[in-house]
């Protein structure tokens, strides 16, 4: 979707979008039409609203949130792979990464 759009669906002005991209917060597509956003920047638009109005985070606060956010994606995006990468292996291969993970679990719960 456009800008304008964007901004239309999120009902906010110019201003409020220009500071949600320069945080870094949404990154927009750059198109020879102008910036372009998709369906998850909306919802990271409609996650900011909540975090700043509804919930009275500051910007700082926002910035925080949303950086963490990011670290979660990236780390399941990891584990993700991981997990392809561990099923890609020989069956022995994977019950021995399989105990490993147990056996440091039941350590964990000493």
């Amino acid at each position: 979707m456009n800008e304008r759009e964007f901004r239309m669906r999120l009902e906010i002005d110019v201003t409020v979008l220009e500071v949600w991209v320069e945080q870094g917060w949404l990154v927009p597509d750059i198109k020879e039409e102008g910036r372009q956003f998709r369906d998850v920047d909306l919802a990271r638009g409609r996650l900011i609203l909540d975090l700043s109005d509804r919930m009275g985070l500051n910007e700082p606060g926002v910035d925080l949130v949303m950086g963490l956010l990011d670290q979660l994606h990236g780390v399941r995006s990891t584990l993700r792979d991981l997990t392809d990468a561990v099923c890609r292996q020989n069956p022995d291969v994977q019950m021995r990464i399989l105990s490993d993970l147990d056996r440091l679990e039941r350590q964990k719960r000493r």
